[in-house]
């Protein structure tokens, strides 16, 4: 392939990467679906009851305050003497 058709094939091919962008930029959806909401932030628990099966002294706490924490993660351990 000589030099200008490498040239020509390099203009086609970005010529198309500008069309699939602009038809991308076109025909995606505007904005958020109806029914949905996007936001960011935080939400804070300004109190949660845990409770055990059995009866206990706690020995050690594993998290801090405002820690994020996983169901099914260990907070704490009992001391059941």
């Amino acid at each position: 392939m000589d030099k200008s058709k490498r040239h020509l094939a390099w203009w086609v091919v970005g010529a198309l990467a500008v069309a699939a962008v602009v038809a991308w930029w076109l025909l995606r959806p505007a904005g958020v679906p109806e029914g949905f909401a996007v936001s960011n932030g935080r939400i804070e628990a300004t109190e949660v009851d845990i409770a055990s099966k059995i009866a206990g002294r706690i020995d050690t706490i594993l998290v801090k305050e405002g820690q994020f924490v996983r169901e099914g993660e260990v907070l704490a351990k009992m001391d059941t003497r």
